[in-house]
């Protein structure tokens, strides 16, 4: 009787064995196209980049690899607008594309991609509440009714609050998964303090320690600690658009609030006017505002400024997402803002835009 339940553990052991494979094999289809190139591709620092590809030949391909943990990866394929995401892991996928219509793909074979899908559609109503306000938030300031603006950005901020805490809810039941670790980098952690992001780190299982996403955010939180609220604001010494050095000690004495900003970023240009209201009524001899741009094309960051009428310090080293500034003070999206006092202690990160004005006075008084 031993001897045959240690046959049938052996059995256990060699079947679960086999569930985990090594490697990958994503299979596609292309509906409506025969004939073509598919590159997989990952994001780095901001930028596509070929990791493998594959000929389509009657409208079918195939990509094998290994990754260590579940990742996400773009397909690129020849024909079709735009990209589709997939979350890979060790398994066999399947997914189709329409030419056409590309955005309505399937994916079969990730559990990571099923779990990234089910956030998405969670995240979904709220985002489209969100775009909705944030339309009629536009609407009532050109009409000029400050009463119906506050009105909005309190629903506006009470629905982010609200997909944030469904969001969360649901990371919670996956807290040995790589994907949840994702999914709360991309939906929870925007212009979080130390304190903020470590709540949100605490939910995950040491065990996750070595995958890609979750040695991000242990690395985001430890340089968060380093120029967190009372820490001295890291100096940093980049051109200006003539090529002159500008460093953020060249300011000491002043108040100065650093804005992480691209010309490409719609959120970025969405605030524009709140910091240019905010440098014609303050930049003098006790504040000034330093932009620090994460674009890549001098040309674009320039016209940017000045379509925006941003009349106050700017800066670039035109790396993009590899800029030197925003690594050092854990930007991972943007806009956002930190706040120097005139001692070089950081005082604030992330101030509202939207009552900009308002809060620097408050600085400016000391209160």
């Amino acid at each position: 009787m031993k001897k045959f339940l240690s046959f049938l553990m052996l059995l256990a052991m060699f079947a679960c064995e086999d569930t985990q494979k090594e490697s990958f094999t994503l299979s596609g289809h292309v509906e409506g196209q025969d004939e073509g190139l598919a590159y997989l591709q990952d994001r780095v620092a901001g930028q596509m980049v070929n990791v493998d590809s594959a000929r389509i030949e009657n409208g079918q391909f195939t990509i094998t690899g290994t990754v260590d943990n579940p990742y996400m990866y773009y397909l690129n394929i020849d024909g079709v607008p735009g990209r589709v995401s997939v979350f890979m892991e060790n398994s066999d996928i399947k997914i189709i594309v329409n030419q056409v219509d590309p955005l309505q793909y399937t994916v079969e074979g990730s559990r990571s991609h099923e779990i990234y899908i089910k956030s998405n559609e969670l995240a979904q109503p709220f985002d489209e509440r969100l775009r909705a306000l944030q339309r009629d938030i536009v609407d009532a300031e050109i009409a000029g009714d400050d009463e119906k603006v506050e009105q909005l950005r309190g629903r506006y901020e009470q629905t982010n609050e609200l997909k944030a805490a469904e969001l969360l809810e649901f990371i919670k039941e996956y807290p040995n998964h790589p994907v949840a670790v994702f999914i709360a980098s991309r939906q929870l952690t925007h212009g979080l303090n130390h304190e903020e992001l470590s709540d949100i780190f605490n939910v995950f299982d040491a065990s996750l320690a070595g995958s890609t996403y979750y040695d991000q955010m242990k690395e985001q939180l430890e340089t968060l600690e380093k120029v967190a609220i009372g820490k001295p604001a890291i100096d940093f010494t980049l051109p200006n658009p003539d090529g002159d050095e500008i460093s953020l000690s060249d300011y000491q004495g002043r108040f100065v609030l650093i804005s992480f900003w691209a010309s490409w970023c719609p959120y970025c240009r969405d605030v524009s006017p709140y910091l240019a209201e905010a440098a014609r009524t303050f930049s003098g001899d006790d504040f000034e505002i330093i932009g620090v741009s994460l674009d890549r094309e001098k040309e674009a960051w320039v016209k940017a400024i000045e379509d925006d009428e941003l009349a106050y310090v700017h800066v670039s080293d035109l790396e993009g997402w590899r800029s030197g500034p925003a690594g050092e003070y854990a930007v991972r999206s943007i806009p956002q803002n930190v706040l120097v006092g005139p001692d070089g202690i950081i005082l604030a990160r992330n101030l509202e835009y939207a009552k900009l004005n308002e809060l620097i006075d408050m600085y400016l008084q000391g209160v």
